[in-house]
């Protein structure tokens, strides 16, 4: 997927394109058994050859026509309302050559006006009504047609049931796949929307609002905030690249040592944030002790030849707290003070850091 969206004209050829690939396939299935219902009302009129020829070569030819027609037209999009428009128009027409026959005529409007609706709401539903009229003017004029058949014969009525039994499931099917389509971006998006673009963890602005969620509840809670150790020197000696492998590499060892159970985001550059419900304070600095154990033994990204030790400053949920920012205000502050008291150590706020300050260096 580019990182850049795509210009606007592009992107809305696309869109047409796609919409002429989705309407290839039922235009091809309702020609297919639509002209076998239309052949069978024609067959038991007295039908000129040149209206068999045009009934032909529209099943054989049209949907692969439009199609080719609205991929590589300039505007894709309006291409296809123009077939769809054609569609209204032929449908018209054939109504007047199977003189009206009212089932067969019913059944090819009302598929006709499906697509319409289907496409365009209402609007190209109203404009299909009256191309569909004047196709049947048209046909009128050159066919001439006798008194329509109100009770269909029964060679009409079985070439019927296939346009009325299969062409709306398939409709339904096709739009049943769209709608999974539509889905799976949306859940794509909402993913995208809550996640950190390198390290994949939750972005700030998702982490923050599952700590103000967690703020009122009953139950325990502890957050703590890391920041890697002299990171600018992996920025300025090996470059940004190496720099943002070892903030992945990060990010891999909190998943690993933490879980799903705790909730991870970057708080921002080199900074994570942990979100870890139904923990006690003395729980979290058991967890994050041996995280940092860990950290000091992983394998970093080459040419590093260890891990930057981090600082990490906690905080746990107390019924005082007005908001969540204050509970991220007295996270900060222990993480400060951890960098004060001389990096790679753990820090609670409110306590002296005498007696919580931890070397695990």
């Amino acid at each position: 997927m580019p990182d850049t969206p795509l210009d606007p004209v592009v992107e809305k050829r696309l869109r047409g394109i796609r919409l002429a690939r989705r309407i290839y396939a039922p235009r091809t299935l309702g020609l297919l058994i639509g002209g076998l219902c239309i052949g069978s009302a024609l067959h038991e009129l007295p039908t000129p050859p040149w209206v068999w020829t045009l009934w032909a070569l529209q099943i054989l030819f049209w949907s692969h026509l439009a199609y080719w027609r609205a991929r590589y037209h300039a505007s894709p999009y309006h291409a296809e309302r123009w077939n769809l428009g054609a569609d209204s128009l032929l449908g018209g027409f054939w109504t007047a050559a199977m003189h009206f026959n009212v089932l067969p005529s019913v059944v090819v409007l009302t598929m006709i006006s499906l697509d319409n609706i289907a496409v365009g709401g209402i609007r190209m539903l109203l404009r299909g009504f009256a191309l569909l009229a004047a196709g049947a003017a048209i046909g009128m004029w050159v066919i001439v047609p006798g008194f329509p058949n109100v009770v269909p014969s029964s060679t009409v009525l079985l070439c019927s049931l296939p346009m009325i039994i299969i062409y709306p499931l398939a409709i339904g099917y096709i739009t049943y796949l769209q709608a999974r389509k539509l889905n799976r971006q949306k859940t794509t998006l909402m993913e995208l929307s809550r996640a950190d673009g390198l390290t994949g963890l939750f972005n700030r602005r998702f982490w923050e609002g599952q700590v103000a969620t967690h703020l009122p509840t009953d139950s325990p809670a502890t957050i703590a905030l890391l920041d890697l150790d002299h990171f600018k020197r992996i920025n300025d000696e090996h470059g940004h690249g190496i720099g943002d492998q070892t903030l992945r590499t990060l990010a891999a060892l909190l998943r690993q040592s933490f879980g799903d159970d705790v909730l991870l985001g970057r708080y921002g550059g080199e900074e994570f944030g942990l979100l870890m419900p139904s923990t006690t304070l003395e729980q979290a600095m058991a967890r994050l002790q041996h995280f940092q154990q860990r950290l000091g033994r992983y394998p970093p990204p080459p040419p590093l030849l260890r891990m930057p030790t981090c600082s990490i400053g906690v905080a746990a949920k107390s019924p005082l707290m007005m908001n969540h920012e204050q509970w991220l205000l007295q996270a900060d502050q222990a993480l400060y003070a951890a960098k004060h008291a001389g990096r790679n150590r753990i820090c609670v706020d409110g306590v002296p850091t005498s007696q919580t300050t931890l070397d695990l260096g």
